[in-house]
């Protein structure tokens, strides 16, 4: 009967899951080890309290819109906001994708990525990575040529992978299709294409403030890109999207910018500690990564791992059902006592 209603393309996709257990470390889906410090939410808070609640936000919230210009060094006409970055990317699939049309992705990447092409019926062409979780530039290349839209995640997740800036470069002058750089995790590499978008009108940056920014509870993200890009992708954007409390929270949380750097320095060199750690353990693999997650392989296997670190406490992610992926665990950079921990629990497992 459900066929009646539904599109087929939607049916035959599986849904989005995270697989969860109770913890007392939670290190599985890349968020900000630290929560805000009490006087800053106390003053998103009064901020909150004082506006009137049975009012509309802004239609499109405008003084956000310089802020995170500024931020990027880009007008405000470049820039759209959503709810969360998946928004952004959603509205950019609405306004672009038909069905049969063409999108280009790396693989293994963002599982959003081709949820989205599929419910727009696209035919997805995959560029596949080596089992070191390299490019090959050459048929990335060759595959986003004929694509009308190519999507890549730089830092790429779940692997912790950069693509050079250059190759980007390449690929925004072989092709005639759009090309969305996703820059999520983009605090841990300190590599942007951002110094691109005024050369190339084809180009999109999309981010979150889920990651470093810690804000993965008020879900707001941005788009930055050619402003007649922005005015068309705009109007797939629902009417109101960005609610009140969250335009506040961001307003604050971008006053207090020396925080967050100084909070993603140290994710940095917690993650490069982790990962040498892990490595002097037999029987672990823990590949280099420039985000603030790191993929590993051990000896005993996904499930005994997954399982044996549960039982400690200690929630990192499944990620084996990804391609090229069957043998891998991801493991989300913690605060520097939460980190401890897990070696010690890495020694004792093996």
């Amino acid at each position: 009967m459900i066929e009646k209603w539904i599109q087929p393309d939607v049916i035959k996709q599986p849904p989005y899951l995270v697989k969860t257990s109770s913890c007392q470390i939670k290190l599985n889906q890349n968020e900000s080890p630290w929560d805000w410090p009490t006087e800053i939410k106390e003053t998103i808070s009064r901020r909150i309290l004082s506006c009137g609640w049975n009012r509309y936000p802004e239609l499109i919230p405008i003084e956000l819109k310089e802020k995170i210009g500024a931020v990027c060094n880009v007008s405000k006409d470049r820039v759209i906001i959503g709810k969360g970055s998946n928004e952004v990317l959603q509205a950019i699939f609405t306004a672009v994708i038909r069905p049969k049309d063409s999108v280009c992705t790396l693989s293994p990447s963002f599982a959003v990525y081709k949820m989205l092409a599929e419910q727009k019926g696209a035919q997805i062409n995959v560029s596949n990575l080596s089992s070191s979780f390299t490019v090959d530039e050459s048929d990335l290349n060759r595959k986003a040529s004929k694509s009308k839209l190519t999507i890549i995640c730089n830092p790429n997740s779940p692997t912790g992978t950069l693509l050079p800036i250059s190759v980007i470069e390449d690929i925004l002058n072989n092709t005639s299709g759009l090309v969305v750089v996703d820059e999520a995790y983009v605090d841990f590499s300190g590599v942007t294409a951002v110094g691109l978008l005024t050369s190339y009108p084809n180009l999109i940056i999309t981010r979150t403030f889920s990651k470093a920014f810690a804000l993965a509870g008020f879900r707001i993200g941005f788009g930055l890109m050619d402003k007649n890009l922005a005015t068309e992708i705009q109007k797939c954007l629902l009417p109101f999207n960005i609610d009140i409390p969250s335009i506040i929270a961001l307003e604050t949380i971008l006053d207090n910018q020396e925080l967050v750097k100084n909070r993603a320095d140290q994710i940095i060199n917690e993650r490069d500690r982790l990962i040498q750690e892990l490595n002097n353990i037999e029987g672990i693999e823990a590949h280099e990564s420039r985000s603030n997650f790191f993929l590993v392989k051990t000896k005993l296997g996904v499930g005994k791992t997954f399982n044996y670190l549960a039982g400690k406490g200690i929630l990192i992610r499944d990620v084996s059902s990804y391609p090229g992926l069957g043998s891998y665990i991801r493991i989300t950079v913690g605060k520097p006592e939460e980190n401890d921990t897990l070696i010690r629990a890495f020694r004792e497992m093996l």
